[in-house]
């Protein structure tokens, strides 16, 4: 890249040609050696891929073949060989997916989806419809406090309204919830969600303004946030699956700063400790670190996914994409981010399952030819949860930013039928409403 861009500087400084045909050698330059490297990193990548693959069969086969005196041994060996086959991968500085069903989207593709996408998402013109379909329900903020502790006496709000009250009539008693064996989650839009586990106050992937990049610039929100960042609790922790602009948003790095932990994927600490932020923890693939409240420990566990990252044409893939477990005492949550349907989540199932709650993506998945491969479908997401063994499982990521071409209400009654077809309960997967608290407690 910085051959091209000299050749074209050169021959500028030489008065060899006009600054238009040397702008464009350059920019020729730079295509061909796009194009030479993405070729080289997908040969390199399919070759690992394909290296990992045979060396996990040697292993399994070699354990068959071998005594079956001790069967936790040989388990605990297949485990071990999928850490290895699903570990994070990365060729000439870049990160790729090692996962061999991954499918690189070209700009050919990209340009092809924008000619023949569909328009519209069957959004109307009117507010009212967005309303009835998209209803606001407010967070249960007495719970929320009370099960942190917080009472956070700077805030505006000082009781419940009764409408909010009558959102949560079912709920038991607040006096007899015991916060060690509690996990409460409230969803923001997109994949932002504030759970509390065990007391553990987490943010995940936080965005909570009306545009994704900036107030004039990129896709609108289609309901406001329920509420803003500063009507909750104060984090102890914020989960970054990566940096997409949907998934990270500056003005709450700004906000938050080093006030709470911020656990990210490889690559991405640098991108903060520029903005000034430095209580950041880079995790890899299937790292494990220790995170302590007070008397509490909790563990932080980095888990696989299919997706990319970027936040211009120039940093694409720097850094890594990543789902995180986060496992209390007694509970444990699950944070998917965006990923297309991949063999690692059944192997974080068996390796750490099962798991309490599982906070998984049901949106942005059409039309699938262009989209499977980094955003699974509602039925996918059903399979993930069955994948990790969870418990119940709420789906976000949908009626928020319209970045594909399905309904804009369709995931949820995608997820309905997807429940249904695979013998879920009512209650085991749903797809919550803005802004209402949901509760779950230890069976």
């Amino acid at each position: 890249m910085s051959r091209a861009l000299g050749i074209g500087l050169g021959w500028l400084r030489g008065g060899r040609l006009s600054i238009p045909v040397c702008c464009l050698g350059a920019m020729a330059g730079y295509t061909i050696y796009c194009l030479v490297a993405d070729q080289w990193i997908s040969s390199r990548r399919y070759q690992t891929v394909e290296k990992r693959r045979r060396q996990r069969e040697s292993t399994t086969t070699a354990g068959k073949h071998g005594s079956n005196a001790n069967m936790d041994i040989d388990a605990s060996t297949d485990k071990d060989s999928a850490v290895v086959q699903y570990a994070s991968l990365e060729i000439g500085g870049r990160f790729v997916n090692p996962f061999a069903g991954w499918r690189d989207k070209t700009l050919l593709d990209f340009v092809w989806w924008l000619a023949t996408r569909k328009s519209g998402n069957g959004l109307s013109s009117g507010e009212l419809e967005l309303e009835r379909n998209l209803p606001l329900a407010k967070p249960y903020f007495e719970l929320l406090d009370t099960l942190t502790g917080d009472q956070h006496p700077r805030r505006l709000r000082q009781t419940q309204s009764h409408a909010t009250v009558d959102e949560y009539v079912e709920y038991p008693a607040i006096a007899d919830l015991n916060k060690g064996n509690t996990i409460t989650a409230t969803w923001f839009g997109q994949s932002t969600c504030f759970v509390q586990l065990e007391g553990l106050n987490i943010l995940t992937d936080p965005i909570f303004k009306q545009r994704t990049v900036f107030s004039w610039l990129g896709p609108e929100r289609l309901r406001p946030t329920p509420c803003q960042l500063a009507d909750l609790p104060h984090p102890d922790i914020v989960l970054v699956s990566h940096n997409h602009f949907d998934h990270l948003d500056i003005d709450v790095v700004r906000d938050l700063g080093n006030t709470v932990t911020w656990y990210v994927p490889l690559g991405l600490r640098d991108w903060f400790v520029r903005r000034g932020v430095y209580k950041v923890v880079e995790m890899d693939w299937w790292q494990e670190c220790e995170h302590v409240v007070e008397d509490r420990s909790f563990k932080i566990i980095s888990t696989p996914t299919q997706h990319w990252s970027g936040r211009n044409g120039f940093d694409s893939n720097c850094s890594l994409w990543s789902s995180f477990l986060v496992k209390g005492a007694n509970l444990s949550v699950f944070h998917c981010g965006d990923t297309g349907y991949c063999p690692a989540f059944s192997e974080v199932g068996r390796k750490y399952g099962p798991v309490s709650l599982a906070i998984l993506p049901i949106g942005s998945y059409e039309p699938r030819w262009y989209m499977c491969h980094q955003h699974i479908n509602p039925e996918d997401a059903v399979l993930i949860h069955r994948d990790l063994g969870a418990r119940n499982s709420i789906g976000v990521h949908w009626g928020t930013f319209m970045m594909s071409d399905e309904h804009y209400m369709a995931p949820p009654r995608d997820l309905l039928q997807a429940c249904v077809k695979h013998g879920l309960e009512d209650s085991e997967f749903i797809a919550p409403k803005l802004g209402k608290t949901m509760l779950y407690r230890a069976k």
